[in-house]
């Protein structure tokens, strides 16, 4: 069977179950088959992994799968379950929160770049430099702000991979379903992955040549290695 005619059958089954979110679970075996694909399967060897469509859309619409048969089980099933499901909130709110802080700094940066080419010095904030160095600063601190957003996408995306997959961990175990296990890590199309990589790659270059040139520039015009101290930085 070939891709297109394996999501051609899940989704029919899938809406024949009336599975609510039938795109996304489309979207991602679409995505099982391109990165299967990648490593060199056939599609046709990989729908044969995969299992038929008519047992994965029964699994989740909840009307196949094995059963835990004793209350008991269902009882210590549902507790074991529930102490995991508290720890992984709990990581997964601190993946989320360390995503928002680097979007944070690097909002941060992309100010402090704009200030400093714009000559805007908010409440004294920024100090006093000639503008051949501000400028150059400026632009690092730009660079910097984008290899930051750049990385605030790579840890949204991995927090938002890992939830993904504890669920679909959860639902496997406390339903005896055996729905394919979603990876851990964030699964970006190669096209995503080259620009991600090409961008973090050309921002770290700028940020390391503008440092570079800054401090050279900035030694020179004031005449001191320690040029901070000759423009008095931190002199009140």
């Amino acid at each position: 069977m070939t891709k297109s005619e394996y999501l051609s059958r899940l989704g029919s089954e899938l809406k024949k179950n009336h599975v609510a979110d039938l795109e996304e679970i489309l979207e991602e075996y679409e995505q099982h088959f391109a990165f299967k694909l990648a490593d060199g399967f056939s599609e046709e060897e990989i729908a044969a992994k995969l299992g038929s469509p008519e047992t994965i859309a029964a699994q989740f619409a909840g009307e196949k799968g094995e059963r835990v048969k004793s209350s008991g089980g269902k009882v210590f099933v549902t507790a074991a379950m529930s102490f995991v499901a508290l720890f992984e909130g709990m990581a997964d709110l601190l993946f989320f929160a360390w995503a928002a802080a680097v979007c944070v700094f690097s909002l941060a940066s992309a100010g402090i770049g704009a200030a400093l080419i714009g000559r805007f010095n908010a409440a004294g904030l920024i100090p006093e430099m000639p503008y051949a160095s501000a400028f150059i600063f400026g632009v690092c601190f730009l660079a910097f702000a984008v290899f930051l957003a750049a990385g605030a996408y790579y840890f949204f995306a991995y927090a938002r991979q890992i939830v993904k997959a504890g669920i679909r961990w959860h639902r496997n175990v406390a339903s005896g379903n055996t729905l394919p296990p979603l990876p851990w890590n964030p699964q970006f199309s190669a096209k995503t992955w080259r620009r991600l990589r090409t961008v973090l790659l050309w921002s770290v270059t700028v940020f390391g040549i503008t440092f570079i040139l800054g401090m050279i520039v900035s030694q020179m015009l004031s005449g001191a290695l320690g040029f901070w101290h000759a423009w008095n930085w931190f002199v009140q």
